[in-house]
């Protein structure tokens, strides 16, 4: 038995293992096992009499590992095989890896792992077992057992208790993202298969419409592919984009609107190949190759989406034709009559998933709502909404709710939740914008916009100090304490300056013990945060502490230095392993400091959003983001963004699409985040 050692620091083992994400690396164990020619690979489930995880276990009938290079593979991190290789070596298959980092992604699942391998060698046919622990990722113990007859191929084995680990291995949640992640490579490849937790992940199966687009372009390469999918069941809306033998490379929102549909996108080019490490950035780099390709894309998605709504209304229909419930005889024959049908078809495909399924109830409800459209069209909105767009269920909630509260409050619920979906995008296009990135100031721009919106730090503070001095700082903790002023409320820094802190905000909430703020201290995007600034923090936060006005009185404090990114320096501070991951240390027994990056702020504001972003059906554009910036804060918006702007990302605003009307079920509670 021999040991290895990566050769690489711990903290970036643990970063390429992302160990929150265990999905990410169930997937990535399965590429693993395909790239090695695997026909069939299973994922199973053991659980315990809690039905919690106790084991996941990956197994395939792929080649196997040789045993004398199980240490070229295990002693380091990138530098993969793949990278040079095209095809797989037995069965010439397309190639998904390239990084070698897939075996350090195990540790999500787990905190044992073992490799059982058994591959051909020099020595002919070896079996080796190769083990690791959480604790230790960078440490592999390698033992060759020896030569054997079993057949070829690779077991992954993880335990050890991890947090949550029995949520987030949810059968039918994993099943539909292995389905749209391996949809195209199981069509390529119909001899393969992958089984999670005794199903089969079979696309065919879940499919309900697929079409295929060739997409016309100038620049040298092959004509992009694009292939739409669409799902039976809810899947996360996706465009991916893969290179000419159909691997995925990055995944990209679709920025379009599609009520209804469940789909991936998959969008195959030549072109992608060359620079992939930047196509997660291609939204902001509009005049390259690949954007231009990606937008042609979403074009076609449009389009097809646009006639799908078309053929589904006429499937519809025809369905209703030939049940016999359909309430108009024969075709049209006036303009009119044209009219009222198109009205009709389109209001009652809207709502066909609501109208009851007996084919007495059927016809009845077709036909009210045909004498509703013709006696009351201007109150059929307000009908629809209150009775047909629900189910039987939400119609109940709704009802309640009506009884307590009036539908314009729902409705207000529903814009505030897109509304702030909409200013996230927005803040993603100031900040990470090439151009506007580059002109955008702090003070009179970022400041400005982000006082109004302040949610986006918690929603348990309110905005209490915007661009005052420390002394207002002191005022509005004594004041929130209910606390006298004493005669001198005069703050100043150990330099005797008058420090003005950005934003500060404080708790709302009446169950806290004692008082907590946030101070928040802002830098323009195109500054990298490094020691220099987070010295200004420590500064207030010193000055803070050590002043008496301010210990007389118990409060939590919470200081942030916030920009786009930051030097190794001041990352360093923010991982040390005593600390949560952002803190960068403490100036006092009930004193933090942190230092955040926009893109990690933005995330988690998404996170509080998912379930009204979902259960609203709405995803935002860049067309609604900056409406709203020109709606709400026309005066702080960087010029390169509003209409006739010389930006890159700009073109004349548009009017956006219509946004989604909340249900009883989705807007009872206002939203948190």
């Amino acid at each position: 038995m021999g040991s290895i050692t990566l050769r690489v620091e711990q903290d970036h083992v643990e970063g390429v293992a992302k160990l929150s994400d265990p999905v990410g690396a169930v997937i990535e164990l399965i590429w693993n096992a395909l790239d090695a020619d695997a026909t069939a690979v299973t994922v199973d489930i053991e659980r315990n009499d809690l039905d919690g995880v106790s084991k996941v276990i990956i197994a395939d009938d792929g080649h196997g590992m040789p045993s004398e290079a199980c240490q070229s593979y295990f002693d380091k991190l990138g530098g993969s095989w793949k990278k040079t290789a095209l095809v797989s070596t037995n069965r010439q298959r397309a190639l998904h890896g390239r990084n070698g980092q897939g075996r350090v992604r195990a540790f999500a699942l787990g905190q044992q792992v073992r490799w059982v391998t058994i591959g051909e060698g020099i020595d002919g046919r070896m079996k080796t077992v190769i083990e690791a622990n959480r604790s230790a990722l960078r440490n592999y113990s390698i033992d060759p057992v020896g030569v054997t007859t079993e057949a070829p191929g690779t077991t992954v084995e993880a335990w050890g208790a991890v947090p949550n680990l029995d949520r987030l291995l949810n059968t039918t949640r994993v099943l539909a993202t292995l389905t749209t992640e391996f949809a195209l490579y199981l069509e390529t490849y119909p001899d393969s298969s992958i089984t999670y937790d005794g199903i089969r992940v079979d696309p065919g199966q879940v499919q309900i419409h697929s079409a295929t687009y060739a997409l016309t372009q100038a620049d040298g390469f092959p004509e992009p592919e694009l292939r739409v999918i669409e799902w039976r069941k809810p899947v996360t809306r996706e465009l991916a984009l893969c290179d000419s033998r159909r691997m995925p490379l990055v995944k990209l929102r679709p920025e379009i609107q599609a009520p209804g549909f469940n789909f991936t996108a998959y969008l195959s080019w030549q072109g992608f190949e060359d620079r992939p490490q930047d196509l997660a950035l291609v939204d902001w780099d509009e005049d390259s190759p690949a954007s231009n390709v990606v937008e042609l894309a979403r074009t076609q998605l449009r389009e097809h989406f646009r006639s799908r709504v078309d053929d589904r209304r006429r499937e519809q229909v025809a369905e209703w034709r030939r049940e016999d419930v359909y309430p108009y005889k024969g075709d049209p024959a006036q303009p009119t009559e044209i009219t009222e049908r198109e009205a009709f078809d389109t209001v009652a495909t809207t709502i066909a998933k609501h109208i009851p399924k007996t084919r007495s109830a059927k016809r009845a409800t077709l036909g009210l709502l045909k004498e509703t459209l013709a006696a009351k069209p201007d109150h059929t909105p307000e009908i629809l909404e209150r009775f047909f767009s629900l189910s039987h269920q939400e119609k109940e909630e709704l009802g309640l709710l009506l009884r307590r509260t009036s539908l314009t409050s729902l409705i207000r619920t529903s814009t505030e939740v897109t509304d702030r979906l909409d200013f996230l995008r927005a803040l993603e296009l100031i900040l990470f914008d090439t151009e506007a990135r580059r002109v955008t100031r702090e003070r009179d721009q970022l400041h400005m916009i982000l006082e109004n919106e302040a949610w986006v730090f918690g929603e348990e503070y309110a905005l209490m100090v915007s661009e005052r001095g420390l002394s207002e700082v002191l005022r509005k903790h004594l004041n929130a304490l209910r606390s006298p002023e004493p005669p001198d409320t005069s703050v100043r820094l150990p330099d005797g300056k008058v420090g003005r802190v950005d934003l500060m905000l404080s708790k709302t909430t009446v169950w806290a013990q004692k008082p907590s703020h946030l101070v928040v201290e802002l830098k323009r995007p195109n500054v990298k945060l490094g020691m220099e600034e987070f010295g200004q923090l420590v500064n207030y936060a010193t000055t803070v502490v050590n002043d008496e006005r301010f210990k007389a009185t118990e409060a939590n404090w919470d200081f942030w230095l916030i920009g786009n990114s930051m030097d190794e320096s001041l990352r360093s501070l923010t991982r040390q392993p005593h600390l949560p991951p952002g803190q960068a240390g403490t100036a006092g027994p009930t004193t933090r400091l942190w230092v955040r990056e926009w893109s990690e702020v933005i995330q988690e504001c998404k996170q509080r959003l998912h379930f009204y972003r979902d259960r609203l059906d709405y995803q935002s554009t860049d067309e609604h983001a900056l409406e709203y910036l020109v709606r709400k804060h026309a005066d702080a918006t960087p010029a390169v963004l509003l209409p006739g702007g010389s930006g890159a990302n700009q073109s004349p605003p548009v009017v956006p699409a219509p946004r989604p009307v909340a249900s009883a079920g989705q807007a009872q509670t206002s939203p948190q985040g």
